[in-house]
């Protein structure tokens, strides 16, 4: 395979995830170029993606003006980025991998579509849980009929507590009006997208949702809690609060890319002495995790009603003691149940020599979730998007715009039903 040109664009982790499973995993990839406003992201990609230090911009605009320079842009900017950094590239001809969520509304959302189409852009996001072997093996397990046709779909997303402070309450998403996505759209809009792609053959007509902050408020603190954990916060409620950075940050950092990013250096950098310092005085992840000052919800649920009267539900729970994603689908000749985390799920159809049910087990290797690879999920995505690049056919996980918009809608529609206690359709989120 001739190997892929791409300008990387906003050099997170999330991006450079993918671009290290393109260049250093799958040798599919090269990098022509890289933008980032931190100079050292920049550094990074110099050192571990062998961008030329000529190559490395801190504005797209330095790349643009040199016209169209490689085959396409992976695109890792914060959420409220994507399009300003997007619809330059495409009305270039550039195809894309574009980080979840796509946008934070139906309007932006269906402008990037357009933007694509009309430019002839192969514009792919990235949920990565469709690649995942987990997913995946449950989508053809739907798809030869196996369980008949869906009946109710119930998945559950349970974020550890390490998690929702590293990137929720404590962390760069812990505010929709700052980073422009709720909890909803920033951490499940996987979940979503999920709902509609496994049972695809329908699209989602109606919703209701109920969403809630209760958990990580200032009431909910401690009594004589202080503001800063290794500032004012006495030792005695220190040893007993879960949240406390001394064992979450320091001792056991199993996130390391997000805690100490306001440093301005790359995590492997950062000295145990410089994390000290920046927790006791201007890092966000230092900060009780009740007094953080986020305004995303901790806990919502949804109910969906599909067009062809099939139904599903999801809950999303932060501060969970066992992270995790489960799924229960029940069909007319058979249902499955699973969790990602445990690499398992059950296949299960009734059995007429007992009145009960047969049970068929799968099992997959990796178990690695968010923190390892998304179950396999980030390797295979690229692998697809460098298929699809070179011409090849869409998988049945392709994740092209054109079959995401149905899960970005139901974000949308659910969080206007929990913010107005109604239920919301589908519909009404494309019509202005």
């Amino acid at each position: 395979m001739k190997k892929i040109k791409i300008v990387v664009v906003g050099c997170g982790d999330r991006a450079c995830v993918y671009a290290n499973e393109g260049v250093n995993t799958l040798q599919y990839m090269e990098v022509v170029a890289a933008v980032d406003p931190n100079p050292e992201r920049l550094k990074y990609m110099q050192k571990n993606l062998g961008v030329a230090e000529a190559a490395c911009y801190s504005n797209i605009e330095a790349v643009l003006q040199q016209g169209k320079i490689a085959d396409c842009v992976i695109n890792g900017t914060m959420d409220d980025l994507h399009l300003a950094t997007a619809i330059p590239f495409l009305q270039q001809g550039y195809d894309m991998l574009l980080e979840k969520p796509l946008t934070s509304n139906a309007e932006d959302l269906l402008f990037l579509k357009k933007t694509a189409d009309e430019n002839g852009c192969k514009l792919m996001t990235c949920h990565v849980l469709r690649y995942a072997p987990f997913y995946y093996r449950i989508k053809e397990v739907i798809n030869s009929g196996e369980i008949g046709d869906i009946v109710n779909i119930d998945t559950s997303e349970r974020v550890g507590a390490t998690h929702s402070s590293y990137s929720y309450v404590r962390g760069k998403w812990k505010s929709e009006k700052e980073c422009g996505s709720s909890l909803l759209l920033a951490k499940c809009c996987h979940d979503t997208d999920m709902l509609c792609w496994l049972n695809n053959t329908t699209e989602p007509e109606e919703v209701s949702s109920y969403a809630e902050r209760r958990h990580f408020i200032p009431e909910r603190a401690p009594k004589g809690a202080g503001t800063r954990c290794l500032v004012d916060c006495p030792e005695e409620i220190r040893k007993n609060c879960i949240y406390d950075v001394q064992s979450m940050y320091l001792d056991n950092c199993i996130m390391p890319w997000y805690p100490w990013q306001c440093t301005g250096k790359n995590y492997e950098d950062v000295t145990e002495e410089e994390k000290l310092a920046s927790l006791k005085t201007y890092n966000p992840h230092g900060v009780c995790i009740y007094k953080a000052g986020g305004d995303i919800v901790d806990r919502q649920v949804l109910a969906v009603r599909f067009k062809n009267g099939s139904v599903a539900t999801h809950t999303v729970v932060l501060g969970a003691m066992k992270p995790g994603r489960s799924i229960w689908i029940t069909g007319t000749k058979g249902e499955i149940e699973g969790n990602a985390e445990d690499g398992v799920f059950y296949l299960r159809k009734y059995s007429k020599e007992n009145s009960l049910f047969q049970e068929e087990k799968f099992e997959f290797i990796d178990k690695k979730g968010e923190t390892g690879g998304h179950f396999g999920g980030d390797k295979a995505l690229v692998r697809d998007f460098c298929n699809l690049l070179q011409g090849g056919e869409k998988s049945i996980s392709c994740t092209s715009i054109d079959d995401s918009i149905n899960g970005h809608l139901l974000v949308y529609a659910a969080d206007k039903s929990a913010k107005e206690c109604s239920s919301v359709s589908i519909q009404s989120m494309m019509e202005k």
